[in-house]
């Protein structure tokens, strides 16, 4: 037992006279800084001095590492922007320390950079409208124990991207902040003190855009018996409008009379919109918007327009193709339930009521040629229902690309005005969803 003590004696005595002791290679920046960003490799400590008119840089290292850790450029100014550049000379997680005002217009982590302050100013009225505030690089983290911002004026904007974390201990003071979540980044923050609000949006990565918001939140502080209570409120409406668009084949609008002037084989939907859209809850969301539709069919036989309506003249003069077009003009309103955590996928449910906005008879003179074909057209009337009532289901995704989904539907209303033919058809239309 005595050789066991004295032998640990020996080891704490060894360790004790070969500790390393700490080192700080430091440089001063005698002016004001607005833009401060900073570089992977490093684990950065921002020291608020509110006195202090300039900066203090330094690196921490141990004594052994001094002459290296002397050599490294650390950091550069230009334009009151202080940029602390990539550590590839030094251990990895080396420390570095900012010490002075920390109150700047735009924090700027790069990829995986770490960065931790015990307090932050934000200071966005010193900056152009379109600056984002505080952005957090992929994989980077920030631990900010009080955010402070003290007026509306100074209210910041914040992005941070894939997988970065953002962790504030405090927040305080009578401004905003609008924060963005991207893909598997995190947000956090314990006590919120602000007068203002906070409006976080939460966006998801796809294929087919870089980015899809997912959800709107609200987070409110207000006084109940003198004391600040927090609420914490989805916002329904997303308040951003989406482009639609989808082309699609419809069959079985064809009449059972060989002879019929309306005799063809399919229908070429096209389609083109914006809408917005609702968040209902986790799983559902509700989307409405104006949908402008244009339908291509192909007649199989010449025909003319005569008397208000269609008449086949086969065989007179020179063979002729026709077209029959119409564009309707309506509202569609469509139920979503999201699949998953992710929500990247969905089935939804649709109405499309649209009202008739005009029609048209295309002919054109073809002598088997593949093309030049030059096409003329003349108005008509009273051939198509001047409203279209249409039902159709969707499975939608955002990983094809361009293509958001496929969709079956169809049409609830007689295809055309009663008394143009007397057959009730029943077509189905699919659809790629653009």
């Amino acid at each position: 037992m005595k050789r066991i003590t004295v032998l640990l004696a020996i080891l704490l005595a060894a360790q004790i006279g070969f500790a390393q002791e700490e080192v700080a290679i430091e440089q001063n920046i005698n002016q004001r800084i607005n833009k401060l960003e900073i570089n992977s490799g490093w684990d950065v400590h921002l020291i608020h001095h509110e006195a202090d008119s300039g900066y203090r840089v330094a690196i921490i290292t141990e004594d052994d590492l001094a002459a290296r850790a002397y050599n490294v450029q650390l950091c550069n100014v230009k334009d009151s922007t202080l940029t602390i550049l990539e550590n590839t000379q030094l251990p990895q997680g080396t420390v570095v320390e900012i010490e002075g005002p920390m109150t700047f217009g735009q924090i700027n982590l790069l990829n995986r950079a770490t960065v931790e302050a015990d307090y932050v100013v934000a200071s966005a009225a010193s900056v152009p409208e379109d600056w984002t505030n505080l952005n957090l690089g992929r994989y980077s983290n920030f631990h900010v124990r009080h955010y402070h911002i003290p007026n509306p004026e100074n209210s910041p904007g914040m992005k941070i991207w894939d997988h970065a974390q953002l962790t504030i201990d405090t927040l305080s003071g009578e401004g905003d902040a609008v924060v963005n979540v991207y893909a598997d980044a995190n947000f956090q923050y314990g006590s919120n003190t602000l007068r203002g609000k906070i409006t976080l949006y939460d966006y998801e990565a796809t294929n087919n855009y870089p980015y899809w918001q997912k959800e709107r939140r609200e987070i409110k502080t207000k006084e109940v018996d003198g004391k600040l209570v927090t609420t914490n409120q989805r916002k329904i409406w997303s308040q951003s409008i989406s482009l639609d668009g989808g082309i699609g084949i419809r069959k079985g609008d064809t009449p059972k009379d060989p002879n019929s002037p309306l005799l063809q084989n399919s229908t070429l939907s096209i389609k083109l919109g914006m809408s917005t859209y609702f968040k209902l809850s986790n799983h559902w969301g509700l989307s409405t918007g104006i949908l402008w539709n244009h339908n291509i069919k192909t007649l199989s036989h010449h025909v003319k327009y005569e008397d208000n309506e269609l008449v086949v003249i086969d065989g007179q003069g020179i063979f002729q193709r026709n077209r029959l077009l119409n564009h309707y003009l309506g509202v569609p309103v469509t139920l979503n339930y999201y699949l998953g955590k992710r929500q990247t996928e969905s089935f939804s449910l649709d109405f499309y009521c649209a009202r008739l906005l005009g029609e048209r008879l295309s002919t054109s003179i073809d002598p088997t040629q593949s093309t030049g074909i030059a096409w003329t057209g003349e108005s008509i009337n009273n051939i198509f229902n001047p409203w279209k009532l249409e039902v159709g289901l969707s499975f939608n995704t955002q990983h094809l690309g361009f293509i958001h989904g496929i969709r079956v539907f169809t049409n609830l209303l007689p295809e055309y005005k009663p008394g143009v033919t007397t057959d009730k058809f029943r077509s189905v239309g699919v659809e790629i969803k653009l």
